[in-house]
C-alpha cells in the first residue's frame, strides 16, 4: 500500500480538487487528537476533522448511547431497541432492532480511543481500520465504479441499515477484521444527516480492501477514461 501522500495525489488525479480528502479511522491507547465534547452525535465533530484537525473519542467524551455501542465503548443499553423502534420509528419492532444489532457482531474495543483525521494529515496507514469519504453523487458514482472494478460480488458495495457511525465506523472495523472486500454507502441515517451537507453521502472502505483498491485506481475507469473524464469535468465546474 502506498503512503497517504502518494495515495492522495492519485485521488486528486482521478477525482480532481472537488473531492474532499477521505477521513481515516483508527484505534489507539492514547488520544491522537483533540478530545471533542460530543453531547450527541459524534459527527458533530466533523467540521474540526474537515478543517484539518485530528479528533479522538473515548467513553468519557462520547455521550450518544448508540455511538458508544457502535464504537465498541459500551454494551447495548436495554432501551436502545425501544428508542430506535418506538421513538425514531426506524424499525417495525424492538425485536427487529435487537436482531439486527446482534447480527453485526460488535466486539468491545480493545483500545480506549477512537480517532479520526483526514488522510493528508496522517503519516502512515499503519494501524488504520479504514477510511470514509463524504461525497456528492458524481464522486460517489466514481467510488462505486472503482469498488466494482475488480469485485463481482453482489455486495461489493453495500448499503446497510444502521446509524451514521455504524455505517462508517462499525462496518469498516468489522469488515477489516474479517479481511473482507465489501465497501459501504453510509450516512443514510436520517438522524445523522444534519451533520453532513445535503448533497453528500458517505462511502466507507475497510483498510484491507483499500490496499487492494489502491492498486487498481490507475487501471479502472477513473484514470482518464472518456466517460469518467466528462463527469469529472462537470464536478469541477464552479
Amino acid at each position: 500500500m502506498t503512503n497517504p501522500t502518494e495515495f492522495m495525489a492519485d485521488l486528486r488525479h482521478a477525482f480532481g480538487s472537488s473531492l474532499k480528502p477521505p477521513v481515516a479511522v483508527w484505534r489507539s491507547a492514547e488520544a491522537a487528537g483533540s478530545m471533542a465534547a460530543v453531547p450527541h452525535c459524534l459527527f458533530a465533530a466533523l467540521p474540526d476533522v474537515e478543517a484539518g484537525g485530528a479528533v479522538s473519542f473515548t467513553l468519557s467524551n462520547l455521550h450518544c448511547g448508540g455511538g458508544r455501542l457502535y464504537c465498541g465503548f459500551a454494551p447495548r443499553n436495554p432501551g436502545v431497541a425501544r428508542f430506535v423502534s418506538e421513538r425514531e420509528r426506524y424499525k417495525q419492532t424492538p425485536a427487529m432492532v435487537d436482531e439486527y444489532i446482534d447480527s453485526l457482531g460488535i466486539r468491545p474495543a480493545e483500545q480506549p480511543c477512537l480517532n479520526m483525521a483526514r488522510i493528508d494529515r496522517i503519516g502512515s496507514f499503519d494501524g488504520i481500520d479504514g477510511v470514509f469519504f463524504l461525497a456528492e453523487p458524481d464522486a460517489l458514482s466514481g467510488l462505486c465504479a472503482w469498488a466494482f472494478f475488480d469485485n463481482n460480488s453482489p455486495d461489493a458495495v453495500a448499503c446497510l441499515f444502521g446509524s451514521g457511525c455504524s455505517s462508517l465506523i462499525t462496518n469498516i472495523v468489522g469488515e477489516n477484521e474479517r479481511r473482507g472486500r465489501r465497501t459501504f454507502i453510509g450516512m443514510v441515517d436520517i438522524s445523522a444527516r444534519p451533520y453532513v451537507a445535503p448533497g453528500e453521502l458517505g462511502f466507507a472502505i475497510p483498510m484491507h480492501r483499500l490496499a487492494e483498491m489502491a492498486g487498481t485506481l490507475r487501471e479502472c475507469c477513473l484514470w482518464d477514461a472518456p466517460a469518467w473524464s466528462r463527469l469529472r469535468e462537470r464536478s469541477l465546474r464552479p
